[in-house]
């Protein structure tokens, strides 16, 4: 080992020494290689700074080999440093041609052109880097720089995007990504992108929460967008972070100004005030706040008070006090407050008049008159000649009405005094005189202006008035109807007639001469047909003289002239449901409700129309129609009771039982003790077998009226249904009038309730003079919808006593108005004798009255026989109990005391008759007994007398 190092170390030495020698032998021959020459061109360079005979080395290092690439990268970079950037870019371009991706060369060509300013072509060669390196971090910053210089948003984006998804923790990107999202921000905010701008601002404040540019453009791009009350929160971090920034704290006042929050702001302008009081602008602000407090309702008067502190010659701010103080009631603040301002604005014209409206509403009308009569003597004109005229007449009708008419007539004297000449006065004192009792006075004072003035309208205008006013209405009128001849164009003559004429109708009408004040109404008409007063006390005095088909003739005539006049249509629908035309008074009531939905009166006629309508509706048993009209009085009153009940009334006739409960429920959640609607959802529940539900509505009724036994009777009816098991025994007893031994079934039942209907089991046990037997019966009720239900029957014996098989079967159908019919047949063997009958049978209530015809049609040996039973039941209650009343002809296969030998006994002529009756106990328990009387035909032309007792006692259970 040790030996093959030294012959390395022997043949490297050799060769260094040949290489020296090859050099020097060049050197002698003025043959450098190109290698040499590159080294020494960067000697030159870098330690002797010679760049010429770097130059010159270079050159003739490329003159020996042209495709040396380091050598034309460094005399590029040489031209560079000598200031030769066009020959510098030509070398590396040249470098390029043959090695498109060198990096030395582009590196040197983007510094090139970014020295150049040129930073659209070093961006190029930045593009041409990084697609060997996409990721190179130095790249990507320096195209971000490049891009930024240039402007260059788009690309800024892009290349942000990947710094920040490849190199976050570097904290030169983490720098540069912030003070990117500021610039982006900027931009934003001056190319009017505020929303991107906000998103910007929002991103640099997830990493620093406290950057104050982020925090001030986050406000104002939040202000740009008019979205200043999200701008108050950043306007609070910044003054948290700089609470002595006079202009955030101003920002932040005006935003709760202008957002309605004047207590808000008002710490803020008053910090602002305090700090700066010399500023104007501070100062205006805080009186803006306070102006704006003081306009709040109920405002205290501080707010005003700090704004006149603020501006002292201010009148708006004297007024404002004024006023509040006015609308809080507090009139001598008020009066106070006057005073004030005119010790600063003296006989101004505005504050006087408001401080007489003050003393007005104190009725302090000496004060008043006091104040207008400086009003006058500073301010002379007709409207303070009016003012103060208007309080010497209200001060004397104050005295007239404490009854003190002498010290009014003093009063006018002395306005008369002041004002000579004044017509209202002379006029007002012409009344006092009147009250005085001294009406020829007052009319001698009204003559004496008239005579001076005997043209003077007005004047007989004023006297018309101060007839009207001392209610000498048809002398009144007779002065405005003379006037109304002469100037027919004025209609304020015209206008004085009806009023005067009304007036007159209307004292006439208060005495209920009603034949005198209809043709003064009739004559103001003939002036004013669209005169709604008088329209209405025709109406009403025709409806007084109980005249309602004259009073609907005017109203209709009315509603000519005042089309869809809620009051004139209101009075035609009452009149037409006096008259009973529901229909059209109600259409007229239900358009003024939609018209005028919050007047209750209109809403509770509209409602008491349907409600008359409906009953009429079902009196005449036109159900449908009679819902629709509660249906439309429910929606209108749905909490209404008497709406409800008819609701459920309707339902139940229309047998809409569901429909009844809903209704019964609602009324009954607005109170529970109403024993009609309970009435009616228990008969409800019942109809849908909900007999329960039923006994526990009933048993309501009972505690709700204990008095009433029909509830307690009810109840019990309805528990009957919830027992579906019974238990019975029944005994049929008969004798004869011949040597007959008497005859008798006992039977044994036991009956199942289902939900569409009964089955029986039966042991009969019969013993007769031939003998003893024991039969077995079945038999079924089943209810195949609400018309038809069936009746089976089938009982089997082999004794003589009873027949061998008895069968049967019948379809009942219901028909309306309490009809029901049957059609079905019967089967009977005895011994060996087979008959075979047809059933049908028709029956119908009559209230608590029900009838059955029943005929039985027999074929034997090739006969018919008939029989036919009628059946009559008197129901006591609820029909449960009743009394029974039943005659029969013929022999028929259902008569269980002769069915034993029914072929024997068909063709026998024969009539009974049975009464008896039937009582159900509380639901539980039925008895009943019933006594029979038959005569039967025999052979040899005799009869026969039965005597039967029919007994029997069910017991019903769970």
């Amino acid at each position: 080992m040790l030996q093959r190092s030294v012959e390395k170390r022997c043949i490297v030495f050799f060769l260094s020494l040949l290489l020296i020698y090859s050099g020097l032998s060049a050197q002698r021959s003025g043959l450098v290689s190109s290698d040499v020459l590159y080294k020494m061109a960067l000697k030159a360079r870098n330690e002797e700074k010679d760049y010429a005979k770097a130059i010159k080395f270079c050159k003739k290092a490329l003159s020996q080999s042209p495709d040396y690439t380091d050598i034309r990268i460094l005399l590029g970079k040489l031209y560079q440093e000598t200031g030769q950037p066009v020959a510098a870019a030509f070398e590396w371009n040249v470098v390029l041609r043959k090695e498109p991706a060198n990096s030395d060369a582009l590196h040197s060509l983007v510094n090139l052109y970014y020295s150049q300013g040129n930073t659209a072509e070093a961006s190029c060669y930045v593009d041409m880097l990084l697609e060997k390196t996409p990721l190179d971090k130095d790249l990507l910053l320096k195209k971000y720089g490049l891009a930024e210089e240039r402007g260059d948003v788009v690309t800024q984006a892009k290349v942000m995007g990947l710094l920040r998804n490849h190199y976050m923790s570097d904290p030169k990107v983490a720098s540069l990504l912030e003070d990117y999202q500021i610039q982006a921000a900027r931009r934003g905010r001056k190319t009017g992108d505020l929303s991107g701008s906000e998103k910007m601002y929002e991103q640099v404040l997830l990493k620093d929460k406290n950057n104050t540019e982020a925090l001030q453009g986050m406000a104002s791009t939040l202000e740009g967008q008019g979205r200043s009350r999200e701008a108050l929160s950043y306007y609070n971090k910044l003054l948290a972070l700089h609470p002595d920034s006079a202009a955030w704290r101003l920002k932040r006042s005006s935003i709760q100004l202008a957002n309605g929050n004047s207590a808000a702001a008002l710490e803020d302008a008053q910090w602002l005030h305090k700090q700066y009081p010399g500023q104007p602008l501070y100062k205006q602000h805080l009186a803006d706040v306070y102006a704006a407090l003081a306009r709040q309702p109920n405002a205290p008067a501080i707010y005003t008070e700090q704004l006149l502190a603020l501006q002292p010659g201010n009148k708006a701010v004297y007024q404002q006090l004024i006023n509040q103080a006015n609308q809080r009631g507090d009139y001598a603040a008020a009066n106070e407050w006057c005073n004030k301002a005119l010790q600063v604005f003296p006989g101004d014209v505005d504050i006087l008049r408001k401080q007489i409206g003050i003393q007005e509403k104190t009725q302090d009308y000496s004060a008043a008159a006091t104040t207008a009569g400086k009003l006058l003597q500073l301010h002379p004109g007709a409207t303070h000649e009016q003012i103060y005229t208007d309080l010497q007449l209200l001060r004397a009708s104050r005295l007239v009405q404490q009854q003190k008419p002498g010290e009014a007539a003093a009063v006018l004297q002395t306005a008369l005094k002041q004002m000579p000449g004044r017509k209202e006065l002379l006029l007002r004192l012409s009344n006092v005189q009147t009250t005085l009792g001294k009406p020829q006075e007052a009319l001698s004072l009204l003559d004496q202006v008239l005579a001076k003035q005997p043209t003077d309208t007005a004047l007989l205008f004023k006297k018309s008035g101060l007839l009207e006013a001392t209610r000498q209405y048809r002398e009144a009128a007779a002065i405005s109807e003379a006037l109304m001849t002469r100037y027919p164009a004025e209609t304020r003559y015209r206008q004085a007639y009806i009023d005067q004429a009304m007036l007159a109708a209307k004292s006439y009408i208060a005495q209920k001469q009603y034949s005198a004040a209809e043709p003064l109404l009739l004559k103001v008409l003939q002036y004013a047909p669209s005169g709604k007063d008088a329209w209405v006390y025709l109406i009403n005095g025709k409806n007084e003289q109980q005249q309602p088909a004259q009073a609907l003739e005017y109203t209709d005539r009315a509603l000519g002239y005042l089309n869809n006049d809620s009051l004139l249509l209101q009075k035609k629908s009452a009149l037409l449901q006096q008259a009973g035309r529901y229909t059209e008074a109600s259409n007229i009531a239900a358009d003024l409700h939609r018209r005028y939905p919050a007047d209750t009166a209109l809403r509770q006629m509209y409602l008491d129309q349907l409600l008359a309508h409906g009953k009429q509706l079902r009196e005449a048993q036109q159900w449908d129609s009679a819902a629709a009209l509660y249906q439309a009085a429910y929606a209108l009153a749905p909490s209404d009771t008497a709406v409800l009940y008819n609701l459920t009334a309707t339902a139940t006739a229309r047998k809409q039982y569901d429909s009844v409960l809903v209704y019964a429920d609602k009324g009954l959640a607005l109170n529970a003790n109403q024993p009609a609607l309970l009435s009616q959802k228990a008969n409800a529940l019942e109809q849908l077998h909900r007999y329960a539900d039923a006994a526990m509505v009933a048993g309501q009724l009972r505690k709700l009226q204990p008095g009433e036994k029909k509830w307690q009777q009810y109840a019990d009816h309805l528990n009957g249904y919830t027992y579906k098991n019974q238990v019975g025994i029944i005994h049929l007893q008969s004798v004869y009038s011949r040597d007959l031994e008497p005859a008798s079934i006992t039977s044994l039942q036991y009956l199942h309730r289902f939900q569409r209907g009964t089955i029986t089991g039966r042991l009969n046990y019969g013993s007769r003079e031939a003998g003893n037997g024991i039969q077995l019966e079945a038999e079924s009720y089943y209810t195949h919808n609400p018309r038809y239900y069936s009746y089976g029957l089938f009982g089997w014996s082999n004794s003589d006593v009873f027949p061998t098989v008895r069968a049967g079967y019948s379809l009942f159908r219901n028909f309306k108005k309490g009809w029901e019919g049957e059609l079905g047949g019967r089967y009977v063997k005895s011994d060996t004798i087979n008959t075979y009958s047809a059933v049908a049978s028709v029956g119908k209530y009559f209230g608590n009255y029900w009838v059955n015809l029943r005929g039985f049609f027999t074929n034997d040996e090739h006969q018919w026989y008939q029989a036919y039973t009628l059946t009559n039941r008197f129901y006591l209650n609820d029909r449960q109990d009743f009394i029974a009343l039943i005659g029969n002809i013929g022999a028929s296969p259902d008569d269980r005391s002769r069915n034993f030998q029914f072929g024997k006994v068909a063709g026998f002529t024969s009539t009974s008759l049975t009464g008896g009756f039937q009582k159900n106990i509380r639901g539980r328990a039925t008895i009943g007994a019933y006594g029979t009387w038959t005569r039967q035909q025999i052979p040899q032309q005799s009869y026969l007398h039965q005597f039967d007792t029919y007994l029997l006692f069910l017991w019903n259970f769970k």
